[in-house]
């Protein structure tokens, strides 16, 4: 077993006793005998250790399910791959403006969820494109086009999403109205979690950038809201009408405290004061949390 796994066997009776992954068969001195299921399982196990999984939640599971555990795992890396590589390409051809390629490249490209959308192509690549524009390799009209490209992306996602949904009869959980500040354009944070709501099965009524809190509060009533989210990316010196707890302020006022307030963004409070019943999102795993719990 250790010669054949290259696991030593501190490690293999760690297994075997603590977590119960095998149960070798005893010579009539005691001498434990590993069969070649035994060896295959070891190996599995290690190879899912490798990629991040714990042995004290896959020590039990069968022979088949460790097989389909690392066939999911390897499916997973070839479709990080990929989109790695689609990241890649998408700023080669954004440096050398090859616009039609840059279109047809986004337009081929599906993801198997709304998760893998955020976390494996849209976070990465606005990372990526951060950095690029810091160092000063991404122009004011490359970025723009970009953005333009992903807005169009996220509305497709948006679609495909609203196509499975038609197939499924199911109450919405949450009643989500989002809409960004008087004076504040940016739209991409906001989008994203539209399609996050969508792909956890809540309804979101997408009202954009730059609302006012009246118009905010008045359509949250009439939706039947049960959270408002806001995403505050410009401070009022930097052109929003008022601050953002101010704006959260009046639209609460107006609505009561019934509805559970959201605030994400670059000038979402880092604490948010209790009395103001307002929850800072740090990221969208934040968010994911929150539709999670349905709550």
């Amino acid at each position: 077993m250790i010669e054949l796994t290259g696991l030593s066997e501190f490690t293999i009776r760690g297994w075997e006793n603590r977590y119960a992954a095998f149960e070798p068969l005893r010579t009539e001195t005691g001498r434990r005998e590993y069969l070649k299921p035994d060896i295959e399982r070891a190996l599995l196990l290690r190879e899912l250790l490798k990629r991040g999984h714990k042995i004290g939640q896959i020590a039990t599971l069968s022979q088949s399910k460790l097989k389909s555990l690392l066939e999911a795992d390897e499916t997973c890396a070839r479709e990080v791959h990929v989109i790695l590589d689609t990241i890649a390409r998408t700023f080669e051809l954004l440096a050398v403006q090859k616009w039609a390629e840059l279109e047809s490249l986004f337009a081929k490209q599906k993801f198997k969820s709304a998760s893998q959308f955020v976390h494996q192509f849209f976070m990465p690549l606005m990372r990526r494109l951060s950095e690029r524009v810091r160092e000063g390799h991404v122009s004011v009209a490359q970025e723009h086009f970009l953005s333009a490209l992903l807005k169009e992306k996220i509305y497709a996602e948006l679609t495909v999403l609203s196509q499975k949904r038609r197939r499924r009869v199911r109450s919405p959980r949450v009643r989500f109205v989002l809409a960004t500040p008087e004076g504040d354009h940016h739209e991409l944070g906001l989008l994203i979690a539209h399609l996050l709501i969508r792909s956890f099965d809540g309804a979101s009524l997408y009202l954009g950038p730059h609302t006012p809190p009246n118009e905010i509060a008045e359509t949250s009533l009439r939706f039947n809201a049960s959270h408002i989210l806001i995403v505050s990316t410009v401070s009022k010196r930097g052109g929003a009408a008022q601050d953002t707890l101010k704006f959260l302020s009046e639209i609460r006022r107006r609505v009561g405290p019934q509805v559970t307030f959201l605030v994400a963004g670059q000038q979402a409070p880092v604490l948010a004061p209790v009395d103001t019943g307002i929850i800072a999102l740090r990221d969208f795993q934040s968010l994911e949390k929150i539709l999670n719990k349905g709550d």
